[in-house]
């Protein structure tokens, strides 16, 4: 699910590009998963490719539809138009049929942050990580909502866990490097950074926070240097 809830987060945050590339690679690795059908459909249809999203559509019909499914489809739907509250009564009553989904319960936490329930938010997020300790997914969504939470040392360590148990999540590795650029420690920061673009040399957000991180970092030099000849 680690490319799913990407797209759900890419979704969530409007960047609805990335969603369509996180959820392509998750149906690349899982062909008949109606979920990524489901949110490839609704991304198809942000993005005005109808015809596309009727032939995603088709598909999840194909492959058929729980209960439970249809209200993520509808969250999903829901998070594409904004609608955090729908998605989260949505998420909710699909946890009340199938409480033993980790995954459900990251996606609902991101859709509780950006709801505005950041205490709810991190108690879903820790949910996810005890139901599911080695899914790198509910680390990073546990790390993210810590870090807006202004929780950076329990954000770090949490974000560092996903890293670990899936090096190539660059979501994760961007956030630890906006916590270390906010915590001062500019190398760490820009090695993050740096880390992102090798894997996504496009990705705008990693250039400008190294372009920034770079600008502070240069500016401590000049100014220590300064220093240095005053002092003398």
């Amino acid at each position: 699910m680690k490319y799913y809830n990407a797209a759900i987060d890419a979704a969530q945050q409007g960047d609805i590009p990335a969603a369509r590339a996180a959820i392509e690679s998750a149906l690349t690795e899982d062909p008949d998963d109606v979920q990524s059908w489901q949110l490839y459909g609704v991304v198809l249809n942000a993005l005005g490719e109808t015809e596309k999203a009727e032939k995603a559509v088709a598909k999840v019909k194909e492959l058929g539809l729980s209960e439970v499914d249809e209200l993520i489809m509808k969250a999903a739907d829901a998070i594409g138009q904004n609608k955090f509250g729908v998605a989260i009564t949505c998420y909710e009553d699909a946890l009340e049929l199938e409480s033993n989904r980790p995954e459900v319960y990251v996606s609902y936490a991101l859709a509780l942050m950006h709801g505005n329930y950041p205490a709810d938010a991190e108690e879903a997020a820790s949910k996810a990580v005890e139901m599911a300790p080695n899914d790198a997914s509910a680390w990073y969504a546990k790390g993210r909502i810590q870090r807006l939470r202004g929780d950076r040392v329990e954000a770090l360590t949490s974000l560092k866990k996903a890293i670990e148990l899936q090096g190539t999540l660059v979501l994760a590795r961007y956030e630890c490097g906006m916590i270390l650029a906010e915590m001062g420690e500019l190398k760490a920061a820009l090695e993050c950074f740096e880390q992102v673009l090798v894997d996504h040399p496009e990705d705008q957000n990693a250039i400008e926070a190294k372009a920034a991180t770079l600008s502070v970092r240069i500016s401590a030099v000049c100014i220590s240097e300064r220093s240095s000849v005053d002092a003398e």
